[in-house]
């Protein structure tokens, strides 16, 4: 998934992707049960990089939600379930289903308490019910810019220099860190829940007779309208969705490196498709944040000593 081109299909698959990093962080944490709480240190990394892979597929939610795409979905059903005029046509179905579930899957409060617990508050969730892991976003943007500048003075056309994957590990160490501290034994159980109504909501949005009757000439076009029609706030959901999909694949990446990061051998090779992948999320962040600023609202300039926004470092 590249930044600009996702469409109706590509996220699809990228749900599907989602869905597959859930299912193996759930199948590994089952397997890992029979430890008990006190896991030896093999079986604790594992349980780590279960988590991550869990927690990968997690993000991809959390953006396409902070895009609007559950919202828009249940401001639609709100709609339908209260009698209202728009012409559902072959949605019709899919959307009374959305509605009749609506007290039984993770609330949209739920929802933002979690996201924020783990990935701050720039996915615009609301804050979460403790600190969580409140460095995310600044700490995702150091690991994607050294996996961008990994080939800065490469002595090694293979995996760069030295100092540059001792900054990818420095980085990645961080993260690996701050979620699994962030995590709890819900993390994955949720996740699973998300997802499906993630995928529930998508559904609704494929309906081509239900895109005309919002006068949208694709999934995207859909969602905004029909947020636009629930008086819902605008979101700029196909970046989001472009965000959605490359930093779950930062996030898989990580997983997998997980249980090397106390390795000395070197932790990413230049080909390797979390490079892109981290350059596309770090492009899409700093758009995202810059549309997020106005200058009427900027706030004054920092102090000496004060903490640097993350779309301050981006740009730097």
């Amino acid at each position: 998934m590249t930044a600009g081109t996702i469409d109706a299909d590509a996220v699809l698959v990228g749900l599907e992707r989602a869905r597959r990093l859930v299912a193996q962080g759930s199948a590994m944490a089952l397997a890992l049960a029979d430890y008990g709480i006190d896991l030896p240190p093999p079986a604790a990394v594992e349980a780590d990089a279960a988590q991550l892979r869990a927690i990968a597929g997690l993000y991809f939610a959390a953006e396409l939600d902070a895009g609007g795409v559950i919202a828009a979905a249940e401001g639609l059903a709100g709609l339908h379930g209260g009698q209202g005029d728009i012409p559902m046509g072959s949605a019709a179905s899919d959307v009374a289903a959305f509605w009749a579930g609506r007290h039984s899957r993770t609330s949209a409060e739920e929802r933002a308490a979690l996201f924020a617990r783990l990935f701050g508050n720039d996915t615009g969730a609301a804050p979460a019910d403790h600190p969580g892991y409140e460095n995310f976003q600044l700490d995702m943007i150091e690991l994607a810019e050294a996996l961008y500048k990994l080939d800065e003075q490469a002595q090694n056309s293979e995996w760069g220099g030295v100092r540059q994957q001792a900054r990818v590990r420095a980085a990645a160490v961080r993260v690996v860190e701050g979620l699994t501290s962030a995590a709890s034994g819900l993390t994955i159980f949720m996740a699973q829940d998300i997802l499906e109504t993630l995928k529930q909501a998508l559904a609704i949005f494929r309906h081509d007779d239900l895109r005309r009757a919002l006068r949208a000439h694709d999934l995207w076009g859909a969602v905004t309208a029909a947020a636009r029609i629930a008086r819902l706030p605008a979101s700029d959901t196909r970046s989001f969705a472009n965000r959605a999909g490359a930093g779950m694949t930062v996030l898989a990446w990580l997983a997998e490196a997980a249980p090397h990061l106390a390795d000395t051998a070197p932790l990413v090779a230049l080909d390797h498709p979390v490079i892109p992948a981290a350059i596309d999320w770090l492009q899409i962040s700093l758009r995202l944040g810059e549309s997020a600023s106005s200058p009427a609202a900027a706030p004054a300039a920092p102090g000496p000593g004060a903490s640097q926004s993350p779309w301050a470092a981006l740009a730097a």
